[in-house]
């Protein structure tokens, strides 16, 4: 049975300072925890300090999982000014793999099989390419080409929002509607839905569902 992983890496990591660090440490934790919470069997982990991988058993969450991954770091605001403009645009590099597991073990703290490969691979090959860093690996060459498409245009949205317009996106999608999410953030829902068009909202909601379908034909 295909499942899905995720490999993500924090574009110019080096040039935050500790505190800096410290603190997206601990905002990628609570993506961790949010994740097993919304989807059912994800297993997170950090790794190096500054790379996440993740396990889905449900492939057809991971391109939401991902999106919301890239977007929850990018909202992350350290207040210094020595912050790099490379992270401050970018946040993260992400890679989705498609393909068989053969071990999943929490317990043992282990990650085996094609999915976790492919997420791998693709992440290292996006090294020094920032502004192209959202790519998507499988077995099926025509499946693959088309989302990576997706991939790359979602990619364009989220590489130009602000912090404030990434985190209201985030809040989108873990809401039902823009009213829960406009409670959820303390702001007028004529607030949010004009940031989410600014964002780009109907165009990553459509992608969202095209990856959706794709996949569950699988």
């Amino acid at each position: 049975m295909k499942q899905a992983a995720i490999s993500a890496d924090i574009v110019s990591s080096t040039s935050l300072s500790r505190d800096s660090m410290i603190g997206l440490h601990g905002r990628l934790k609570e993506y961790l925890a949010m994740m097993e919470h919304r989807y059912e069997g994800f297993w997170g982990r950090i790794v190096r300090g500054d790379s996440v991988e993740c396990i889905l058993p449900h492939p057809e969450d991971a391109f939401e999982a991902a999106i919301l991954l890239k977007a929850w770091v990018k909202s992350f605001e350290s207040g210094e000014e020595e912050r790099s403009t490379r992270f401050s645009r970018y946040g993260l590099r992400v890679a989705i793999g498609i393909g068989e597991m053969k071990t999943v073990d929490r317990a043992l703290d282990m990650m085996d099989g094609d999915a976790i490969y492919r997420s791998g691979r693709t992440l290292d090959r996006l090294v020094g390419r920032s502004k192209y860093a959202f790519s998507v690996s499988m077995d099926d060459e025509a499946d693959e080409q088309a989302l990576q498409v997706i991939c790359s245009l979602v990619n364009q949205l989220l590489n130009h929002a602000t912090a404030r317009k990434c985190e209201t996106l985030c809040a989108r999608i873990l809401s039902a509607d823009s009213s829960e999410t406009a409670a959820r953030m303390g702001i007028s829902v004529s607030g949010v839905n004009q940031t989410l068009k600014d964002i780009g909202w109907s165009a990553i909601e459509q992608a969202i569902a095209y990856y959706r379908k794709i996949l569950s034909k699988r």
